[in-house]
C-alpha cells in the first residue's frame, strides 16, 4: 500500500505534464503514416541497407545516428509511421517532456506548464516530430543536456555521453554546445568540467571528422555542379535570422504580407514588448537567452562560407524560445492578465497552423505514394517509362514499389549537349509512354532541353499529371500510338 501511495502522489503531481503529453501526441497522429518525401524516402533507402553499409553516406550531410536507429526499427517493420515513431515522434514528446522539468526547475510550475503546452501545439515541432530527418533528434539531446546543466549534482560525464549524441545527431549541434559550456565555465569548479569534457568529445568524435570532411567536399562540389542548389536548401544571409523566430512563432503559416500577418505580428509584438519594457532580466533568463540568441547568431555567420542556417535546422532551440515567452509569468511585478496577452495570441497561432497542416495539402510532405499509385493504375507497367534528370530515380520512386515499373536517370550533366541527350534518350523508342518528371529540373535541366528531346523521337504531349510540392509529371505517347491510359 505505501507503495500504491506513493506513485500515486507521483502521477497526481505529474497530472498536468501527462495531459500535455497526451494531447501532444493526439496532435502528432494526424498524417503520421503520410507518404515519404524526397528527403525522408532517401533517409529510409539509407537505413534499410545491411548494417555495414550505414556509414556510406557520404551524399548526406548528417551525421550517423539517425540512421542506425531507423534501421534497427526497419528490422521490426517499415511502415512510415513506425519508423517516423523511433526516429522522431519519441524524441519530439521527450523535448517536451523535458522543456516542463527544465521550466519547473528554473522557474515554477506555471512556467513549465505554459512552455511545454505552447511547444506542443506549435505547428512548426508537430510537423518535424513527424520528419524521419535529424531535426527533432537533436532537439531532445540539446533539452536533456541542459537540463543536466541545471541540475544541483552536475554530472559532467552524464552531460558529455548526452553532448555526444547530439553531435553525432546533427551538424549544428556544436553551435548549442558552445553556449552551453559558457554556462558551465561559470559554475563552481566549471572550468575543470570544460576541460574533461571538450577532451573526451574531441577523443569520441575524432573518429567521424574524416567522413565529415568528405561529406563537406561533396557538399561544395554540389554547389559547383548546381550553381541553384545552395538557394533551394538554405536561405539568404539576409533573410536568415529575421524568418527563424518567425517560424518558431507561426510554424507552417505562409508568411506572406497580408492583413492577417501583418495585424497579428503587430499585437503579438506590441503585447511582448508591453509585457517586457517593465520586466528586469534575471540571471536565470540571461542564461537562457545566451542558450537561445548565441547558437543562432554563430551559425548565421558560419552560414557566409558554408550555407546551414534553416529552421528546421535549428529546431533545438524552439524549446529556450518558448521558455523565455513564458518567464513573465514567474514574476509577481507583471499581472498575470497582461503577461497571458502574448501568450494567448501565440496559442491562438500554433491551433490555427495545426489545423491549416491538417487540411491544406500544400502545407503537407510530397504524396509520392499516392502519386506512385495513380500512374501505376492509369498506365501499363510494361510500355511505361518514367525519365528523371538526376544520377538516379528520385528516392521517393525507388522507396514505393521500385520493381513495378521502368525509369530511365538522364545525368544532368548531359543537359547541354544535344547528341549526348539523344543518346542517353535512345531507350525510351522502346515504350509507349514516357512520363517526364519536372521535380527539380528546374536545376537540372535549367534550359528545359529534355522536352523537345523527347518530342524529336517521335513522341506528343498529352497531358500532365499535378500534384501538390512535387509539381507536374508530363505525360508523352508515340505519335503514332492511339491514346490508351485513363485519364
Amino acid at each position: 500500500m505505501p507503495i500504491i501511495s506513493r506513485y500515486y502522489r507521483v502521477v497526481k503531481k505529474n497530472s498536468m505534464l501527462w495531459l500535455i503529453l497526451v494531447f501532444a501526441l493526439l496532435l502528432r497522429l494526424p498524417l503520421l503514416n503520410g507518404s515519404f518525401w524526397l528527403d525522408e524516402a532517401a533517409q529510409a533507402l539509407e537505413s534499410v541497407r545491411p548494417l555495414s553499409q550505414q556509414l556510406n553516406i557520404i551524399p548526406d550531410f548528417q551525421p550517423p545516428l539517425l540512421h542506425y536507429i531507423v534501421h534497427f526499427a526497419a528490422q521490426v517493420s517499415i511502415s512510415e509511421w513506425w519508423l517516423r515513431l523511433w526516429g522522431a515522434l519519441i524524441p519530439g514528446l521527450v523535448t517536451i517532456w523535458a522543456t516542463f522539468k527544465l521550466g519547473e526547475k528554473l522557474f515554477n510550475r506555471q512556467v513549465a506548464v505554459v512552455a511545454s503546452l505552447l511547444l506542443a501545439t506549435s505547428s512548426f515541432h508537430v510537423f518535424y516530430s513527424q520528419e524521419l530527418r535529424p531535426y527533432s533528434l537533436p532537439a531532445m539531446w540539446a533539452i536533456l543536456s541542459t537540463l543536466l546543466i541545471f541540475k544541483k549534482d552536475f554530472s559532467w560525464w552524464r552531460f558529455t555521453l548526452v553532448t555526444l549524441l547530439g553531435f553525432y545527431s546533427s551538424y549544428l549541434y556544436p553551435f548549442f554546445f558552445i553556449a552551453q559550456l559558457w554556462l558551465i565555465a561559470k559554475q563552481k569548479g566549471g572550468f575543470g568540467h570544460v576541460v574533461k569534457i571538450i577532451t573526451v568529445m574531441v577523443v569520441l568524435f575524432a573518429p567521424w571528422l574524416p567522413m565529415f570532411w568528405r561529406q563537406l567536399q561533396a557538399g561544395q562540389a554540389l554547389r559547383v555542379t548546381f550553381p541553384n542548389w545552395e538557394t533551394a536548401v538554405s536561405l539568404p544571409q539576409a533573410k536568415a535570422l529575421v524568418l527563424v523566430p518567425l517560424k518558431f512563432v507561426y510554424g507552417l503559416l505562409n508568411l506572406e504580407p497580408n492583413f492577417w500577418f501583418i495585424g497579428s505580428f503587430l499585437v503579438l509584438a506590441s503585447s511582448l514588448y508591453l509585457v517586457w519594457r517593465t520586466h528586469q532580466i534575471t540571471k536565470k533568463e540571461l542564461n537562457l537567452l545566451v542558450l537561445t540568441i548565441a547558437p543562432l547568431l554563430v551559425a548565421w555567420l558560419i552560414s557566409f562560407v558554408v550555407p546551414v542556417v534553416q529552421p528546421k535546422r535549428l529546431l533545438f532551440l524552439l524549446p529556450l524560445f518558448y521558455l523565455l515567452v513564458s518567464v513573465p509569468l514567474s514574476t509577481k511585478k507583471i499581472p498575470t492578465r497582461v503577461a497571458l496577452l502574448p501568450i494567448s495570441l501565440m496559442l491562438i497561432i500554433n491551433l490555427i497552423s495545426v489545423w491549416r497542416y491538417w487540411v491544406d495539402p500544400q502545407l503537407q510532405r510530397e504524396n509520392w505514394r499516392s502519386l506512385k499509385q495513380e500512374v501505376l493504375h492509369k498506365f501499363p507497367a510494361d510500355d511505361t517509362v518514367a525519365v528523371f534528370v538526376f544520377n538516379e530515380a528520385l528516392s521517393p520512386w525507388r522507396w514505393y514499389q521500385p520493381s513495378a515499373m521502368t525509369s530511365l536517370s538522364l545525368s544532368p550533366s548531359f543537359m547541354s549537349n544535344t547528341n549526348n541527350l539523344h543518346a542517353q534518350l535512345r531507350p525510351i523508342t522502346n515504350y509507349q509512354y514516357v512520363l517526364v518528371f519536372d521535380y527539380l529540373r528546374d536545376l537540372t535541366d535549367p534550359t528545359n532541353a529534355l522536352e523537345p528531346a523527347v518530342e524529336s523521337l517521335g513522341f506528343t504531349g498529352r497531358g500532365v499529371i499535378d500534384y501538390p510540392n512535387i509539381g507536374f509529371v508530363r505525360i508523352y505517347s508515340q505519335s503514332n500510338f492511339a491514346l490508351g491510359w485513363k485519364p
